[in-house]
């Protein structure tokens, strides 16, 4: 009976969704033996044909459990919120909300959820985006934070800690800034010196990751040519410089690739393959596929195909079809661009697409809350802290 009771109780918690996707605490009441603290939990899934539990945490540690021999399990208060939606018994894809925070606050991300589930509609927040720039007075690449970045940062408390305490991670998009310095052009040292520049601010403002998008550097001015420290702009380059970034802000903060420019494809580096320092490569907007040899080691569980853009209507492309595959494919992400609540002329076209969203992936109709989140930052309390 211990065992019939046990398998219910797991495969319901599996199957509703309730399985935090990063608990503060989760306990395992295994047999007559102590309980066994297994906090931070990204993933649980069943093995060995049903009869033992793994349950996988944000570092990739796992422990196994045997379902019989499972008396409970228990989860604290604060997880209540920090739980992985599920779709068709599977975890569903990680929804990323890549949001122009020169436009909006990241705290409206609060106003959607599901209404059957009670679960936000987004995963992640995509903070887009600081730059990465060359000072040529300083000779040092660094990170360039602007007028909105920088304000949303220096009040981490109000702008992001809100957010992280829903489970909702928060990002830092990476983009070129119109000069010679970029993604793909870095040597092996200014990538490691870069890197350690984005961890400190991770660090200082208890960011979830960093996300990548290779637009808008001058890879023509040839900096390789001219400047020690440079490279010509290759496939090889940007996986060194990811994968520098992927080691110096640790296993539990994610590296998330958004394919463009010079970023479609990656390479081993010191023979660690992408799928081992890349946690999410996000494919452009309706784009149905990404080719399996363009990021080797990396499944599909860690790949989103049909990017959504919120302007023009999605470009015209049926959300409920893209979505469909989506979900048919068992892709593990999801990239939405531009939402703009405060835009009266485009929001009810944005709400339609996010409705259509939320019912094909999830079989869940989407709850859009009303509180306002302005932009309410100072100009003047943007300070540069170029992070050299």
């Amino acid at each position: 009976m211990k065992h019939l009771i046990s398998n219910a109780i797991l495969a319901l918690l599996a199957l509703a969704g309730t399985a935090p996707a990063q608990a503060q605490s989760f306990n395992v009441n295994y047999g007559n033996q102590a309980s066994f603290e297994t906090g931070n939990v990204k993933q649980i899934t069943f093995t060995n044909n049903g009869q033992s539990l793994k349950v996988t945490k944000a570092n990739n540690t796992t422990s196994t459990f045997t379902v019989s021999d499972i008396t409970s399990v228990d989860f604290s208060d604060e997880s209540a919120n920090l739980v992985q939606k599920y779709a068709d018994g599977q975890p569903a894809p990680v929804v990323f909300n890549c949001l122009e925070v020169n436009n909006v606050s990241p705290l409206v991300t609060l106003n959607y959820t599901l209404k059957k589930s009670g679960k936000y509609l987004f995963d992640a927040v995509v903070l887009f985006s600081s730059n990465i720039n060359y000072s040529q007075a300083e000779d040092v690449v660094y990170l360039h934070n602007n007028e909105n970045v920088q304000p949303i940062l220096l009040h981490a408390d109000k702008y992001i800690k809100p957010l992280k305490e829903k489970g909702i991670k928060v990002l830092l998009s990476i983009l070129g800034n119109h000069d010679g310095s970029g993604i793909c052009n870095l040597g092996p040292e200014r990538a490691r010196k870069f890197a350690q520049a984005l961890a400190d601010t991770c660090d200082k403002y208890d960011l979830d990751g960093v996300f990548f998008d290779d637009e808008y550097s001058d890879y023509g001015a040839n900096y390789y040519k001219t400047k020690d420290g440079f490279v010509q702009n290759s496939y090889s380059a940007a996986s060194r410089l990811i994968y520098e970034i992927k080691q110096a802000i640790g296993p539990d903060r994610w590296t998330v690739v958004y394919r463009w420019g010079g970023i479609t494809s990656l390479v081993a580096v010191d023979g660690h393959k992408p799928g081992e320092y890349v946690d999410y490569v996000l494919a452009n907007y309706n784009v149905p596929t990404i080719p399996a040899t363009s990021y080797p080691g990396l499944t599909k569980e860690h790949e989103g195909i049909n990017s959504i853009t919120l302007n023009n209507n999605n470009n015209g492309m049926d959300v409920t079809n893209t979505m469909a595959s989506v979900r048919k494919g068992k892709y593990g992400g999801l990239l939405i661009y531009n939402l703009t609540p405060y835009n009266t002329s485009n929001y009810p076209t944005q709400k339609t697409i996010l409705t259509k969203v939320g019912k094909a992936l999830f079989d869940d109709d989407v709850v859009f809350g009303t509180k306002s989140y302005p932009k309410d930052w100072k100009t003047m309390d943007w300070l540069r802290e170029p992070n050299r």
